[in-house]
């Protein structure tokens, strides 16, 4: 009997064995080529609008884009060689095309109106396919990303990698002398030290959705700066992951189960089959959102504020700022000036609650929501033009996460308003002498502060601030120790920590860790086995998980204070309230952010960057591998009491 390969033996038939085809030599020169040519006008471009003055003469800037586009164009068209593979190709790279196909439209179009090939033309074909150089050297990095992923790599680990890498990028392009005002920089050496330092805190706290700041967005950063802001606080909004899979999407290509895994540990999704629905459905939403807070907060500004940026940019900037919770704005005060308006409370705090809700609770809300009304279309429709209404679709209960998130923020944002409204009461605060110790003690409260304001002005802001200080960081009242009582800092550092809602843009523990160790305590109080909430059972493992959470973000906020209590000349409400913020990702502050001393700077932006990817995640992405042991140690009950 012949040896047959088991490679060629399937059921007992034979087949052939599948030979990946070899790429052709030149067009394997040609990538190569293109990935330094690419490489090398990207840092061109940075160099060209970066700095007022190009290192490099504009010649040789220019040639080099010129070089890297023509190598980019003849890659691209090689790979439809042979015809029979072009259609999966242009499937597969449509973006490419498209953008090609586009300058080309544009150089013709040049052509034809002005005859002047040399440099009209030569100039509009440098401008218009420098988006595609561009788009090619993202899409070129989200390939990176799922090489990497397809790797043996821990999720943890990279997700920590890819933002890490996102914010060196933010923070170097921040840097750039055309990012910021020439005053804010400094010519001396120390100053631009500084100003580095500066830049990166600036990138870190967009990246990680904080908004804390030691410059002034609106005054201190040019146009270029601001968009940049703008797009690490969408970027980190939604999660580098997230963004290059809704590339690859669009692009055609499907995910890996690896890449899936990848995505569920970011979107804290159960179920596979349904992820790429998950990720375009946070798409929708997120942009969806941010235009409809935007087309709201329109007419909002002043005219003296919009001055520099525009009304538009304006209404972008604070919508994309308020739904992924980065409490970034472009007004130095914040939103103080505009406490007034009802887009404040009719746009804000909507965009602040559904950013922190989580995207897997909007998904299941919006689900059961646009099933009623298809069912009650349907209905109506059938009895319109006489046929079998339709019988109503069972009704199923909201999964214990939706039922957790959505309770525990309610009871959060009511509970946190009233205290704020009885902690800024102006029997309690507000005096002008109060006597402590049988001493006199003057205290000038400022113009702005809540207790200063009627009844119902102070209840809308002591809302505003319940929302604002779990997730997003805006503040429509100053947040220093002459303008908020003790009790009411207190009370914001508690909602600070808490936080917002899992899968979400927002920071802190979580509400349903906090959630869940409460119904712990209630099972232990009761006798119960175990912790029940809403007649479900919660496992053992999430209330360890909870648990550790917890002890790490408390053993953060601890170390990280104890540390700036010895770098900084401060007051310890000032240090934990500052600490707690940049650990939950807040953004709020008494002030005291731009005044840091560089060790502190350093301490805050590893406590952002540590808050935002969550104290476990980074515990599990620093650790080893966690290895199985074959033995159980005699089980003993130490006494607690």
């Amino acid at each position: 009997m012949a040896h047959r390969d088991p490679m060629t033996a399937v059921s007992g038939h034979t087949i052939s064995p599948f030979v990946r085809r070899p790429a052709h030599p030149f067009r394997t020169l040609l990538s190569r080529v293109l990935m330094v040519a690419v490489t090398a006008a990207v840092f061109g471009l940075i160099l060209e609008y970066g700095f007022h003055e190009s290192p490099l003469p504009h010649d040789v800037l220019v040639a080099i884009e010129v070089f890297a586009i023509a190598v980019f164009v003849l890659e691209r068209f090689s790979r439809l060689i042979p015809l029979s593979g072009a259609a999966a190709q242009l499937r597969r790279n449509g973006l490419d095309y498209l953008l090609i196909v586009a300058g080309a439209v544009v150089v013709a179009a040049e052509w034809q109106l002005y005859r002047q090939p040399v440099r009209r033309v030569g100039t509009v074909y440098l401008i218009t396919l420098q988006a595609a150089l561009v788009a090619r050297f993202a899409i070129g990095l989200f390939q990176l990303q799922i090489s990497v992923a397809k790797q043996r790599l821990q999720p943890g680990k990279f997700m920590v990698g890819s933002f890490l890498a996102v914010i060196l990028i933010g923070g170097l392009l921040l840097s750039l002398p055309t990012a910021t005002k020439p005053i804010v920089a400094g010519e001396k050496p120390h100053q631009w030290r500084d100003h580095v330092i500066n830049c990166v805190f600036t990138a870190t706290s967009a990246t990680c959705i904080t908004g804390l700041a030691v410059y002034d967005t609106g005054n201190d950063f040019t146009f270029r700066g601001q968009v940049i802001i703008l797009i690490l606080i969408q970027l980190g909004g939604l999660g580098i992951m997230i963004f290059g899979t809704v590339v690859g999407l669009l692009i055609g290509r499907q995910m890996s189960l690896h890449e899936s895994l990848v995505m569920q540990d970011m979107l804290s999704h159960q179920t596979l089959g349904h992820l790429s629905r998950m990720v375009k459905f946070v798409c929708l939403v997120t942009f969806a959102a941010e235009a409809v807070g935007a087309a709201m907060l329109y007419p909002m500004w002043n005219e003296a504020d919009v001055a520099n940026g525009g009304r538009v940019f304006w209404s972008v900037f604070h919508s994309i700022s308020a739904f992924c919770n980065a409490g970034f704005s472009l007004s130095p005060t914040s939103l103080v000036p505009y406490r007034g308006c009802w887009q404040v409370y009719g746009a804000i705090m909507p965009l602040i609650v559904l950013g922190g809700l989580g995207f897997p609770v909007l998904h299941e809300l919006w689900t059961r929501t646009t099933a009623g009304l298809r069912w009650r279309l349907h209905r109506r429709f059938a009895a319109w033009f006489g046929h079998a209404v339709p019988s109503r679709p069972r009704r199923s209960t909201y999964s214990l996460h939706t039922r957790l998130v959505v309770t525990t923020s309610v009871l959060l944002i009511i509970g946190g308003a009233v205290l704020l409204w009885f902690a800024e009461t102006p029997t309690r605060w507000n005096k002008q002498h109060r006597t402590r110790m049988n001493d006199v003690v003057e205290v000038k409260a400022t113009p702005d502060c809540m207790s200063a304001m009627p009844a119902d002005e102070r209840l809308a802001a002591a809302v505003f601030q319940s929302i604002t200080a779990r997730t997003a960081g805006f503040n429509t009242v100053p947040m220093d120790e002459r303008s908020i009582s003790p009790a009411s800092h207190f009370l914001l550092c508690l909602l600070m920590f808490i936080g917002g809602s899992p899968a979400s843009t927002a920071g802190g523990i979580k509400t349903v860790a906090l959630a869940v160790l409460f119904v712990a305590v209630r099972s232990t109080l009761r006798g119960r086995p175990g912790p029940e909430a809403f007649r479900r059972s919660i496992a053992q493992p999430i209330v360890a998980r909870v648990a550790v959470i917890t002890v790490l973000m408390f053993a953060m906020v601890s170390l990280v204070t104890v540390l700036l209590c010895y770098f900084e000349n401060a007051s310890l409400r000032q240090l934990v309230f500052e600490t707690i913020s940049a650990s939950g990702t807040v953004g709020l502050s008494t002030g005291i952010t731009p005044s840091l001393t560089r060790a502190g700077r350093l301490l805050i932006i590893l406590a952002m960057f540590a808050g935002r990817i969550g104290p476990l995640t980074l515990l599990v992405a620093l650790a080893r591998r966690q290895r199985s042991v074959r033995y159980d140690y005699p089980e003993e009950q130490p006494i607690i009491g």
